[in-house]
């Protein structure tokens, strides 16, 4: 048995690691850059080694971590290396053991186009894509001409969704495909690219399967992963739920047969496009996949111990027919972005005051710093019970229980997901997410946060500490008559709200956003939280502003003045959204641009956000491409034409 490893990762996947050798008595290692120091799996490691500017790409300096403190194996996790030939390839070469397949699998599975190839070989289906990946933006126009539209973009060398997206027709084909090389340079630094036919209201189900150096594979049934946005999973459940039995067992076949095919030893996934009773290889990941978590849940297997057990060189230690299924589980990533603000990436500093009582996997006990420079995911919710209803309400309700100041994340989003009536019945496909509009579907927490700010301001009770706000003789006028006594004008994160005040019942301060808003809510105060009709929020007071954390959202709130019907503004700077790198600029300073039309790009978390114009006018650039920018930094000053000339 391996005695001690390298895990050579970070964040909850190595605390996931951690927590297997420590009940195996295996001794571990940890590595970590000055961002992760404080994370919780260092503390029980026999070592952790600082890594160099390369990080946890380093893989010279991880292979040195292994073999100076003593390591005969190398765990990869997922990401990072973890799917790398030439890392799998040096690790052996340094006399370590490499957990996971071996070199020459990894390499032939990582190329998409090789992969479709042996799979089809063996008999498992596949669609229609480029025989080879490829850089070559001019040979990528002619093959997405020859397979047909829709289709999708997916980089070579990588997974986990980061540079795939789907083009309809070849309309701004050539700048998709130079924006994909980018993200897979950045991601996987291989910037090969592989097309292939996308299938429309499809499910992704995906197959987990084991195999050892004696032969043997199983498989540890499926997963449902089809609640995705932009091809990055959110939710994730086992087993896959409304599949006839018949076609469970034919993908359960295709795996077994597939990864037989290749001798696979160690973890591995199938992913499969489910389309009506057709189903289709997409790629296989040779590695831990994220979502292993529910897969342990349903059938009580440690997969993290299997791992080391056959990288030891043992065989596995069930065989298929000892291998059952109990229950249901679903897994929630929990992100750090906002999913009202186009998913925006979120990074900053998170406290958690409260975890509810479900499978957490995190690295973290309460305070984390979110950085810019990793994948947003915060920390997975899991919960599991006898049936799928059981185990949607307990990870529904854990998302509500969870508490938390600072950044925002996706909870709040999450929660109204898996309330929603395709959810629980399980009639979601892969473009559910991409379809929904947070703000149109469940509430714009900008408003939501604009009412309860408001209503901390105009409260008549003296006691409420957030009186003082509002001048006492406004407060003195309010009445529940319902008539429109004024308004507080706010702004949240810049956007300009008029707050109606229409009165005080002796419970709650009756507000809405307009005149001509036909819905007024009743604010309830309870100290720093606040109920928005049905919505709990808390409100806290920051500096000159006031934090307003709802619906999984944070938003800064100002207060401007207390003052009659009237009055609107309007903020002519372009804003970034997010700390980042202004990575390309495509207007120039005294340009006259029109709404809508896209200024520059920012990118941040491995994902590139447009910057847009909110009015027509003449442009200021006051940013230079390849800067350095931070959260709400002005990029480009709009004026109107008349007042720019």
């Amino acid at each position: 048995m391996i005695s001690r490893v390298l895990i050579a990762n970070r964040g909850e996947i190595a605390a996931r690691i951690a927590r297997t050798c420590d009940r195996l008595g295996i001794g571990y290692v940890t590595v970590s850059v000055d961002e992760d120091r404080d994370l919780t799996y260092h503390d029980g490691a026999a070592a952790t080694v600082r890594l160099p500017a390369g990080g946890y790409l380093d893989a010279a300096a991880l292979i040195r971590a292994a073999t100076e403190t003593g390591c005969d194996a190398v765990h990869p996790g997922y990401g990072f290396l973890s799917e790398n030939a030439v890392f799998a390839r040096a690790v052996r070469s340094a006399g370590l053991v490499f957990v996971g397949p071996g070199s020459q699998v990894i390499e032939t599975m990582a190329d998409k186009a090789s992969a479709r190839r042996i799979m089809a070989d063996a008999g498992v289906p596949v669609l229609p894509g480029t025989p080879e990946a490829t850089d070559d933006l001019d040979a990528l126009v002619r093959s997405a001409a020859d397979i047909g539209y829709p289709l999708i973009v997916k980089p070579a060398g990588g997974g986990g969704g980061k540079g795939m997206s789907v083009l309809r027709s070849p309309a701004g084909l050539r700048e998709s495909l130079a924006s994909a090389t980018r993200t897979a340079i950045a991601a996987f630094a291989d910037g090969r690219l592989h097309l292939e036919r996308y299938a429309e209201h499809a499910r992704h189900i995906e197959v987990q399967v084991f195999g050892d150096e004696f032969g043997t594979v199983v498989h540890l049934f499926d997963r449902d992963c089809s609640l995705q946005r932009r091809h990055q999973k959110v939710i994730e459940e086992a087993p896959a739920p409304r599949i006839p039995e018949a076609i469970r067992r034919r993908m359960f076949d295709a795996a077994v047969r597939g990864a037989r095919a290749l001798h696979y030893t160690g973890a591995g996934t199938f992913e499969f496009l489910l389309v009506g009773a057709e189903f289709f290889f997409i790629e296989m990941n040779t590695r831990l996949q994220v979502e292993h978590t529910v897969t342990e849940e349903i059938t009580g297997v440690d997969l993290v111990e299997w791992q080391l057990r056959v990288a030891s060189g043992e065989p596995l230690p069930a065989a298929q027919e000892e291998i059952a299924a109990t229950g249901a589980s679903v897994q929630v990533r929990m992100y750090a972005e906002d999913p009202f603000r186009s998913f925006l990436p979120c990074p900053g500093d998170l406290e958690v005051t409260r975890w509810p009582d479900i499978r957490i996997e995190r690295a973290f006990t309460r305070r984390l710093r979110v950085t810019g420079g990793f994948d947003p995911m915060i920390a997975k919710l899991v919960a599991t019970g006898p049936t799928r209803a059981a185990a949607l309400a307990a990870v529904r309700d854990a998302c509500a229980e969870l508490r938390w100041h600072g950044i925002s994340t996706n909870l709040g989003f999450v929660a109204h997901v898996l309330a929603a009536p395709e959810v629980i019945a399980a009639e979601h496909d892969t473009a559910y997410l991409d379809r929904i509009d947070p703000v149109a579907e469940f509430a714009d927490p900008d408003r939501l946060a604009a009412l309860a700010v408001a209503a901390t301001l105009t409260a008549p009770d003296r006691t409420t500490p957030w009186s003082a706000g509002a001048p006492a003789g406004d407060r003195a006028r309010l009445d529940p008559t319902g008539h429109d006594l004024g308004g507080v004008d706010l702004t949240v994160e810049g956007r300009p709200f008029t707050v109606r005040v229409s009165g005080y019942d002796g419970a709650a301060v009756l507000v809405r956003t307009a005149i001509t808003d036909p819905g007024v809510a009743g604010i309830r105060l309870g100290g720093e939280t606040v109920s928005v009709d049905s919505t709990l929020a808390t409100v806290r007071r920051r500096g000159e502003a006031w934090v307003c954390q709802v619906a999984g959202v944070s938003r800064e709130v100002r207060y401007a003045e207390y003052r009659s019907p009237g009055a609107t503004s309007a903020d002519p700077e372009i804003r970034s959204p997010m700390p980042g790198t202004l990575v390309r600029l495509h207007v120039a300073s005294g340009a006259e641009v029109e709404k809508g039309q896209v200024l520059g790009v920012v990118e941040a978390m491995k994902m590139e956000h447009e910057l847009t114009a909110t009015h027509s006018g003449v442009v200021t650039v006051t940013a230079a491409e390849g800067a350095v920018v931070t959260t709400d930094q002005s990029i480009f000053l709009i004026e109107e034409r008349s007042a720019a000339l």
